[in-house]
């Protein structure tokens, strides 16, 4: 896995293939063939660990205020994919390579964000879905058009758009 991570760090993940990941680690493909089927799965195994780690280090040691935590869990989510930003890529297949879907998709970095975001709305199960697939969907689009050189990086900007979303949920549930 860290040869074919290597490889699509650096030469991009449509250059990791069976063979080029054999030969990075000096193996033969046929034995490459017996741990993943194919391409597809490789490249699906990459975001996959790499979501795992994600996910436990948005979630740990959260400050107790759920504001706090919400704040804390956004500059983590924008640090990961700032550090990380050919994985953060891979793993919302916004490079075009293929990847299992029904394994690697937007409800895994959802989860974890929305781990922090139901302890705001508590009361309202429903209310705090809508909050959850809202914020990922805007940290989702902006880190999308910042990757795609669209817009600048502004910590500043991410965490004003999530006290307006924040904001308006909490009206609206209290209405």
């Amino acid at each position: 896995m860290a040869a074919a991570r290597a490889i699509g760090v650096r030469k991009g993940w449509s250059a990791v293939t069976i063979p080029s990941v054999a030969q990075e680690v000096g193996y033969t493909s046929p034995l490459l063939y017996e741990h993943f089927r194919n391409k597809e799965d490789l490249l699906t195994q990459i975001p996959v660990e790499a979501i795992a780690g994600f996910e436990k280090r948005l979630t740990e040691k959260l400050p107790e205020d759920a504001e706090a935590a919400l704040f804390t869990t956004v500059e983590r989510y924008w640090n990961f994919m700032l550090k990380h930003t050919q994985l953060y890529r891979l793993a919302n297949a916004m490079d075009g390579v293929l990847i299992d879907r029904r394994v690697v998709g937007p409800q895994s970095l959802s989860k974890a964000l929305g781990d922090s975001v139901r302890p705001l709305l508590k009361e309202s199960a429903s209310d705090a879905e809508t909050l959850v697939d809202e914020l990922w969907a805007m940290l989702y689009g902006m880190a999308a058009l910042y990757l795609d050189r669209f817009a600048p990086f502004d910590l500043t900007k991410v965490t004003a758009a999530v006290v307006q979303l924040v904001s308006g949920a909490r009206t609206k549930h209290r209405t």
